[in-house]
């Protein structure tokens, strides 16, 4: 057999596929963009990566990204860094796209939560994809079809049920979206203005999803005392409207309903017995994160000291405090300090503890997880952890320090079986003739450095992360490749 040649060979490591097959001793060739052959390879290379004792798996896929303004604006270190390739972003309803006719989005906070917005050169969700694709973004980028953007385009804030031309505007836009290539129509159904839709509107955009092989991917309206009634619709919606479903972040948020993901759990696989094809996510981390204006709609029973202020740019002395400190700052009640805050900015976030270690590691142990950071890339202030640190904590927490999964499992939850739920043809796995996204990790030091005190900080063991065949980051450092590109729904092109 005559010497092959590639672009790229990474020698003697255990490959781990995607498909949570065990892991075997092979190398990797990369010609251009694709993986051009596995198994023992005699060939040259112009670049030779030694992976002795490490692993090589698929490039991670973030299921639960905003970062929908990032990616255009971003190099996407706290990503690429974790070892992400694809992001999957229009997560809870939000987004920037699509526009009002004068270019804003009419979200509260969007700013905020999804990273500084550079000037809309879009108005429709195509073209917002369209831009994404142009910017050469430095990893992947699929999109949701945000319901809460496509409700304020065409109703505002106001909380009332849509009338008919409305919603007959609204099917038009998530239309237009899945027909760009969209993976999916997400909801946020806790934040205005998808806290104002009734499950009748939402079954109507899902079905439009649905005629274009899409998923519904949602934020459930309750993850606390209503926790089972918000699930069950979401079951609702999917079965009525005839698409998968997704429920975002799954959680028992809410001490009262702590053990509560057993009975969750519990209904989510009876459906799937009769025949409803439903999935979840989540973080691996007990703190919540999100606008601190969900405190205030829902303070009761929360304890002001399990809250962290994370992002307030207008007074940066009160990030990194709880609620409780910032009280004795302001001389006021504990309870009034998340009013004074909001006072200085409306679109503050702030992280929380609200979730037991129990239910998170029920609901990451479940074969129908799936793993999402749900990371808010604010450029400034102490963002929650979860933005630098999420696919290495399971891997190091959960695989190598718990024994919660096995390795293999842990690779199918982060690439595989997201590559799977939506669509996205050619990655997900180490196969012959698919994309080399492609993470190289030691098994025995990688972890999560990021911390709630000092967030910003990159993993430890995330050696090589290839993108599209490029090498992206090497040995703790991003190099220059932005080789990422956006995702169209089942277009492996």
């Amino acid at each position: 057999m005559s010497e092959q040649l590639f672009d790229l060979l990474i020698r003697g490591g255990t490959v781990v596929d995607g498909s949570g097959a065990a892991g075997l001793q092979a190398d990797v060739g990369v010609r251009g963009e694709r993986i051009a052959a596995i198994g023992t390879l005699d060939g040259r290379a112009q670049r030779v990566i030694d992976a002795t004792g490490l692993v090589i798996a698929p490039g991670f896929i973030d299921v639960h990204a905003h970062d929908d303004a990032a990616v255009l604006t971003s190099p996407m270190d706290f990503k690429l860094m974790q070892g992400v390739t694809t992001d999957i972003v229009g997560n809870c309803g939000a987004g920037v796209a699509p526009t009002r006719a004068d270019g804003s989005v009419g979200m509260p906070g969007v700013e905020i939560v999804l990273g500084p917005l550079p000037e809309a050169t879009w108005h429709t969700f195509g073209e917002y994809m369209d831009a994404v694709d142009a910017a050469h973004p430095a990893l992947n980028v699929a999109c949701l079809v945000p319901h809460g953007a496509v409700r304020a385009k065409n109703i505002g804030l106001d909380a009332r049920p849509a009338d008919e031309d409305e919603l007959r505007a609204m099917r038009e836009d998530v239309a237009e979206g899945m027909a760009a290539g969209a993976v999916g129509l997400s909801t946020g159904l806790i934040y205005p203005p998808g806290s104002f839709a009734g499950t009748d509107e939402i079954v109507e955009l899902a079905r439009v999803a649905a005629q274009h092989g899409g998923a519904y991917v949602s934020h459930i309206r309750n993850e606390g005392d209503h926790l089972m009634e918000a699930v069950q619709e979401a079951v609702t919606i999917g079965r009525e409207a005839g698409l998968p479903v997704q429920i975002s972040h799954h959680k028992a948020g809410s001490p009262a309903v702590w053990g509560k993901t057993r009975d969750s759990i519990a209904y989510i696989e009876e459906q799937r017995s009769r025949g409803l094809d439903i999935t979840f996510d989540v973080y691996p981390y007990t703190a919540a994160s999100t606008v601190l204006s969900a405190f205030a709609r829902a303070a009761e029973g929360i304890d002001p000291d399990s809250v962290i202020v994370a992002s307030v740019e207008k007074k940066r002395e009160y990030e990194g405090k709880t609620l409780t400190q910032i009280a004795q700052m302001l001389g006021v009640a504990p309870q009034d300090a998340a009013s004074r805050v909001l006072q200085d900015e409306p679109a503050a976030v702030a992280v929380f503890f609200l979730m037991h270690e129990d239910d998170v590691r029920r609901v990451l142990s479940h074969p129908l997880c799936m793993i999402g950071s749900d990371g808010l890339p604010s450029p400034t202030g102490k963002p929650h952890p979860r933005l630098y640190g999420t696919f290495p904590r399971v891997l190091g927490t959960y695989v190598r320090e718990e024994s919660l999964l096995t390795l293999e499992e842990a690779v199918r939850k982060m690439s595989g079986l997201p590559s799977q739920r939506f669509g996205l043809a050619g990655r997900g796995a180490l196969r012959k003739g698919w994309f080399a996204d492609i993470v190289v990790f030691d098994p025995q030091t990688v972890a999560d450095v990021a911390t709630y005190e000092e967030p910003r900080q990159y993993p430890a063991g995330i050696e090589y992360v290839i993108v599209n065949g490029q090498i992206a980051a090497e040995r703790g450092r991003q190099t220059a490749a932005r080789a990422g590109r956006l995702l169209r729904r089942n277009n492996a092109a």
